[in-house]
């Protein structure tokens, strides 16, 4: 079967400001970066502006960090576009711009012509250009946003499509430069729990020389993010003076609310913001979440209304259910801000939580999920009603009772043993043990740059097994069961790994059992390998 896909887009993602925005934040979080190291999709540094391995939170009072599992740089601030007005020569590249050309070089075309048309004809959906192209197709896909006038020719096909509700958001682009960033903001994305009123989400992100503000609420007008921007706590983070330069880009984009009616037809499905997307986190995620359950629809089943609802729909209504404890989720939250008391209580918990070892890490993981959106939100919701976080929490609402000190804060931590802060995963350096023989591992490695050898020990004597390179994957049978690490790996040269958790693979799996694929072909590789190696020793 020869498939031939036509890409419509007329945005040009080289162009900076916005001619080639996508207006969001840019965030690429920690599940869909291992998802897609694992697919041979690996996020080069002139695509990620920086690199994330940490979160803030910030109250009126106090502030606490939380690092990502691994310590790890595993989730990517991008730009979808070039960047923000003004940003020539800057060395990055448009993450939508980079997937094009994966998918041109997949074999995919480019049309870079305005649609202003979609009609049903004989049966299937006919696409027509300002520049008079009119071509029929077996499948029409909708992959755009809830800004787009696109949205309109879906509606009125007649498939029964009506598009999410929206509301107001604002991104702000501040160039503060590479030197106070790192020095101010670290690796690590700043997200403010303050009490203004219908503000659900405020947030600074670090992207090379600028950062994103980004703000999701009811009413974010321009009086009140003039107000946000001076506020002291946030002031902090965009100068040493107090004051800042008026921002480089200003937008204020239309977001989802998460929930469309019927995203797909004969012939017809629509993917991300248009369809169904997540609420107020991990759009970008969701997208290609439910874009792999349309195209396995679209191959193994079919391409009518009723293939899609039994094979696309299911996946959507999951997101609905899920979006439900988000809203219950942040009303809490809003309930939390509201109180000096339980902000305090909360805050206190998650420090101690960072500072102890081997703690269970309730709450910090619950903040940790909650806003990086690595997690469904049902998860995070069953996990604070744990005795135990109640036990932990009403012990801390008692604690922050008492006189308080002060304010209280943590330094940010700044770059560490110069690692690029554009590339994701982690470095390791030449002779470092990765994989230790013996050891019980619940995770795998996918080897982003750099060799690695595999050696076991067999009567006290090291045996080289293999010599692995990028694109290769380690420990992976720890991911299907627990068990003692066959085998030790280590360091031939410099190299970066992104580690894949266990629990994070299997949800994929579960949800997309094509995911394990590329796994599944390494380890025939290798089998074939060894049975090449073994009757070569038996030829000799």
């Amino acid at each position: 079967m020869h498939l031939v896909v036509d890409i419509y887009e007329r945005r040009d993602f080289a162009t900076f400001g916005p001619t080639g925005c996508n207006m969001c934040g840019g965030v690429v979080n920690e599940s869909l970066v291992q998802a897609l190291s694992v697919e041979g999709i690996d996020l080069p540094p002139e695509v990620v502006q920086r690199g994330i391995d940490s979160f803030f939170f910030h109250s009126e009072k106090e502030s606490v960090a939380l690092y990502a599992p691994f310590h790890q740089m595993r989730i990517a601030t991008v730009y979808r576009g070039a960047g923000p007005r003004g940003a020539n020569g800057l060395k990055w590249r448009s993450f939508d711009g980079y997937l094009l050309e994966l998918a041109t070089k997949s074999g995919a075309n480019l049309i870079g012509e305005r649609v202003t048309d979609l009609v049903m004809n004989e049966g299937r959906p006919r696409v027509e250009t300002k520049d008079g192209l009119s071509q029929p197709y077996d499948l029409v896909v909708g992959a755009i946003g809830v800004n787009t006038p696109s949205l309109e020719l879906f509606e009125k096909l007649g498939t029964g499509y009506e598009r999410p509700a929206t509301r107001k958001t604002c991104n702000l682009e501040f160039k503060l430069g590479s030197s106070f960033i790192t020095g101010r903001l670290g690796n690590s994305m700043h997200a403010f729990l303050l009490d203004l009123p219908k503000l659900d989400f405020a947030a600074i992100i670090p992207k090379g020389d600028y950062v994103t503000m980004c703000l999701i609420g009811d009413k974010i007008t321009n009086d009140f993010v003039d107000s946000f921007v001076r506020n002291p706590v946030v002031s902090t983070y965009l100068s040493d003076s107090g004051e800042h330069d008026a921002a480089a880009c200003r937008c204020a984009p239309l977001a989802s609310l998460g929930n469309a009616v019927r995203p797909f037809g004969d012939r017809v499905v629509l993917l991300g913001d248009c369809g169904m997307a997540r609420l107020n986190k991990d759009g970008i995620g969701s997208a290609y979440r439910v874009a792999k359950v349309a195209a396995i629809t679209a191959l193994f089943r079919g391409v009518s209304a009723g293939d899609f609802g039994k094979g696309y729909w299911p996946v959507c209504r999951t997101i609905v259910a899920d979006n439900r404890y988000g809203r219950l989720i942040f009303k809490v939250v809003d309930v939390i801000k509201k109180s000096r008391l339980l902000t305090r209580a909360v805050m206190r918990m998650a420090r101690e939580e960072q500072r102890k070892a081997g703690r269970q890490r309730w709450m910090s993981m619950v903040l940790w999920d909650m806003f990086t959106g690595s997690s469904p939100y049902r998860e995070v919701f069953m996990r604070c009603l744990h005795p135990a976080f109640w036990g932990r929490l009403l012990g801390h609402i008692g604690a922050s009772m008492l006189p308080s000190r002060g304010p209280v804060s943590e330094p940010v931590r700044g770059q560490e043993d110069n690692m690029d802060t554009s590339s994701l995963g982690r470095d390791y350096r030449t002779g470092d043990v990765i994989v230790r023989e013996g050891e019980i591992g619940d995770c795998m490695y996918v080897i982003l740059s750099g060799q690695a050898e595999v050696m076991r020990s067999t009567d006290g004597e090291d045996v080289r097994l293999a010599v692995l390179g990028k694109g290769d994957i380690v420990g992976e049978m720890s991911i299907f069961q627990k068990e003692r690490r066959s085998a030790t790996v280590r360091a031939l040269t410099d190299m970066r790994i992104m580690t894949v958790d266990r629990k994070i693979f299997l949800k994929r799996v579960h949800e997309d059992p094509s995911f394990v694929f590329p796994i599944l072909q390494k380890m025939s590789q290798r089998i074939r390998d060894l049975n090449a190696e073994l009757a070569q020793l038996k030829s000799g």
